[in-house]
């Protein structure tokens, strides 16, 4: 986060981050040095860990259906053991939604 606010071009308007901890990290950076999210930067996060729930500002952040992935891996595991795949690579995939919080301006 502080090689972006660094950045010649200026900071971004706003950042997705790969996890809700690199999030609260580019938050915690970002309040250090005086930037006001979500006005002058927006952070959002991948995960929906309790912490950014209770961070201030609040984390906007990606939220997997959690339980839905641990029943397609035990499924996909049972599966391979029962010699019912190859276990070939594949894409499985599990619904999300985003939850809109204080440090987008939710």
């Amino acid at each position: 986060m502080a090689d972006l606010l660094d950045h010649p071009g200026g900071p971004p308007d706003a950042v997705f981050c790969y996890n809700d901890p690199l999030a609260l990290g580019a938050i915690r950076t970002l309040l250090t040095r005086g930037v006001r999210i979500p006005d002058d930067v927006a952070v959002v996060g991948f995960d929906d860990i309790e912490a950014g729930r209770y961070n201030t500002p609040t984390l906007t952040t990606i939220s997997p259906d959690k339980t839905m992935i641990a029943q397609l891996a035990v499924n996909r595991l049972f599966s391979r053991l029962d010699g019912r795949s190859p276990g070939e690579p594949g894409e499985l995939w599990a619904p999300y939604s985003l939850e809109i919080r204080e440090s987008t301006g939710g």
